[in-house]
């Protein structure tokens, strides 16, 4: 057993480190202490991206080892579909209790990513957060997570972004976990 707890907790320490690499700002885990992040899934999800997974590879799998007719094409999309899905209906359910709250950004932090394995490619800049607000006689200092999957093309993209939502002295709205107060999005709920 302590051996178990030893690999989560280096795990986790791996993600904390990772998911910090080269930020000024930190992040505010919304994971209890020790424990490991994850994708969110319930069974139905679980099962929809298994489902679909194995449906996608193994038509295309069958495509190029077979060949095939527009059947097996239209299985290869309809297991796309299903993982797709899946992940909406888990975002959903993810956040169906969460509630609008009004807060403050008290500091914001913009940087460029460029993937250095291709020095070709595209560079994009990113932002993170971190705002506080009140809840029920509560402050809760939080890092929200972008509502979408977010990368801009310049920096003056991503300013304007966020211009659009929030304003000039950091006023936003934030999606919170009621009974997490850590676990926010920004500007709304995540799509997937």
């Amino acid at each position: 057993m302590k051996s178990i707890m030893k690999t989560i907790k280096t795990l986790r320490s791996v993600q904390d480190r990772n998911r910090d690499e080269g930020w000024r700002i930190k992040w505010i885990p919304w994971q209890e202490p020790g424990q490991l992040e994850y994708v969110y899934n319930t069974p139905l999800t679980t099962v929809a991206g298994i489902a679909g997974v194995v449906l996608f590879l193994g038509a295309l799998g069958y495509l190029l080892l077979q060949g095939g007719s527009l059947w097996v094409l239209g299985v290869a999309m309809f297991g796309w579909v299903l993982l797709i899905l899946g992940r909406l209906y888990a975002a959903w359910h993810k956040q169906r209790g969460w509630i609008r709250v009004q807060a403050r950004c008290v500091d914001r932090e913009l940087r460029e990513f460029r993937n250095i394995y291709d020095v070709t490619a595209l560079k994009n800049w990113q932002f993170r957060l971190l705002c506080e607000f009140e809840f029920k006689g509560k402050t809760a200092r939080v890092t929200p997570e972008p509502s979408r999957l977010l990368a801009f093309r310049s920096e003056e993209e991503a300013q304007k972004y966020l211009a659009e939502n929030m304003t000039a002295n950091g006023d936003c709205a934030l999606w919170i976990n009621s009974r997490n107060l850590r676990q926010a999005s920004f500007p709304d709920r995540k799509k997937m």
